[in-house]
């Protein structure tokens, strides 16, 4: 009877894996995570790629003799170098082009299910009594955008609803030209509207747009993204509202069919498809709590001044209203006067100064325009009902 050993299970030296992934979005960055625990679990891997947006460079990474290759592929050379290189590769969203031409019809493949994104958004814009709908696609109207607009057109279409979508310039215009195109159209749409962007990047540009234009977000337009990344949305204003993506689980799955690929373990093509997990609500699609366009305009310019010493003459200067009517109007709609609502935010902004910073009383008594860090002390003692002191004792107990 013959022995049977497991000599040819062991590794003779670490796979080499090259990765053509954007990092400087999150879509990106949660695919490498994914990646990256599986090559803690299964591996080790050795891995080469080039941090960045959407730069590849296949040809210095063929000089370390790579075991295998998960790539978005985004540009000829890179194609015709990896269907060159004849390596078992995974690849991650192919474009329509790669697909008629047909040399990718047998690659692997992780891929956003982006019908059920699309449904998604719209169910969250119909949930929020949304009755005028549009979609800005991605400027080259690649094939997972198109889905995207379908999957929320169609959705739409079943509750009774039709969509709007914005004209991309044909060819593709430079930012600078593109957002005077797109606040126009933006202009023209039928109000209050739900917008879903493509990805968030172009959820970013429709916010900036409706600030050039005059367009209050999310009173007139409701923006909503794709890809969840908290750095971009944050750095909106107001922040961005997007749809998250399992994306960590689709990176974790092209690196354990690419394993598979590397030791002949598979035949044929494997697929995975990312699912979208659930919209992170932000401000950008929030419904407004003050119903009164008037007094929402003045909380903004409180929001926008409360690093100054305000007042309710300085609010009222800024309103088409007298003071005196907008303070009526301003408490019927908070509940509160107007110079609460100065103290209120201009407190917050302290507090989180003191939390979030490593600023001294008196820096910070500075920047908020306090004259004296002692009235600055008093301000706080007063509005908060408890001192500086006190305050940071609360918060350390509460987080220990």
């Amino acid at each position: 009877m013959k022995k049977v050993t497991n000599q040819n299970l062991l590794r003779t030296e670490i796979p080499r894996v090259v990765l053509l992934i954007e990092t400087s979005r999150e879509p990106g960055r949660s695919i490498m995570r994914g990646i990256e625990k599986y090559a803690r679990l299964y591996g080790p891997w050795s891995f080469h790629f080039s941090p960045g947006d959407l730069i590849q460079h296949f040809a210095g990474a063929k000089a370390l003799h790579p075991s295998g290759i998960i790539a978005r592929i985004e540009t000829p050379e890179v194609e015709h170098a990896i269907l060159e290189s004849q390596l078992p590769t995974v690849a991650i969203d192919l474009y329509e082009e790669q697909k008629s031409y047909g040399a990718f019809r047998n690659t692997s493949e992780i891929r956003v299910n982006n019908d059920a994104t699309g449904r998604m958004a719209a169910e969250h814009f119909l949930n929020l009594d949304y009755k005028n709908f549009a979609f800005v696609g991605e400027i080259r109207n690649v094939l997972w955008s198109r889905e995207r607009e379908q999957g929320f057109a169609k959705r739409l279409e079943e509750a009774g609803f039709t969509c709007d979508s914005f004209p991309l310039p044909h060819p593709p215009q430079t930012w600078s030209l593109e957002v005077h195109t797109l606040g126009r159209w933006l202009q023209r749409l039928p109000k209050p509207v739900g917008i879903l962007a493509a990805m968030d990047v172009r959820g970013r540009q429709i916010i900036s747009t409706c600030q050039v234009y005059g367009i209050r977000v999310p009173d007139e337009v409701a923006v909503l993204g794709v890809g969840n990344d908290p750095l971009l949305c944050s750095m909106c204003e107001p922040t961005l509202s997007s749809i998250a993506l399992d994306a960590t689980a689709g990176g974790f799955q092209a690196a354990t069919i690419l394993d598979l690929l590397m030791k002949d373990k598979l035949v044929g093509k494997r697929d995975y498809v990312i699912p979208p997990l659930h919209v992170e609500m932000r401000e950008s699609t929030r419904l407004p709590d003050i119903l009164d366009p008037v007094v929402a305009d003045a909380i903004r310019f409180i929001k926008m001044n409360n690093m100054a010493p305000l007042n309710a003459s300085d609010v009222a200067r800024y309103s088409p209203l007298s003071r005196r009517v907008l303070e009526i109007r301003f408490r019927k709609a908070t509940g509160h006067s107007i110079l609460e609502e100065v103290n209120r935010l201009r407190l917050e902004r302290v507090q989180n100064m003191l939390l979030k910073t490593e600023m001294k009383i008196h820096e910070i008594a500075e920047t908020c325009g306090f004259c004296t860090s002692s009235y600055l002390s008093r301000f706080f003692r007063r509005e908060a009902g408890m001192s500086i002191a006190d305050f940071l004792k609360k918060e350390k107990k509460r987080k220990s």
